[in-house]
């Protein structure tokens, strides 16, 4: 994880393990991260930042349950001539 003390926030947006901690976070992500952070303290805004921009990101898709699916469909193939 050395390589990580020259990321900028960019960097960590998309890196998969930093993805990973963000979005998905263990108890072994969380660890070592939290230790990779007090060994880098300098690195706590960039990381805030990449975070947060990671988590303003997310959105859910809209769940259609199966009824939902076949009106919208149905409204679709009507519309064709």
């Amino acid at each position: 994880m050395d390589h990580f003390r020259y990321y900028c926030s960019e960097d960590f947006v998309w890196d998969d393990l930093f993805r990973a901690w963000v979005l998905t976070p263990t108890a072994e992500n969380k660890r070592v991260w939290s230790q990779w952070l007090r060994d880098h303290p300098e690195k706590s805004f960039t990381v805030r930042v990449a975070r947060e921009a990671i988590l303003a990101l997310q959105c859910e898709e809209p769940r259609l349950t199966d009824r939902d699916m076949k009106e919208r469909v149905k409204e679709i193939l009507d519309q064709i001539p």
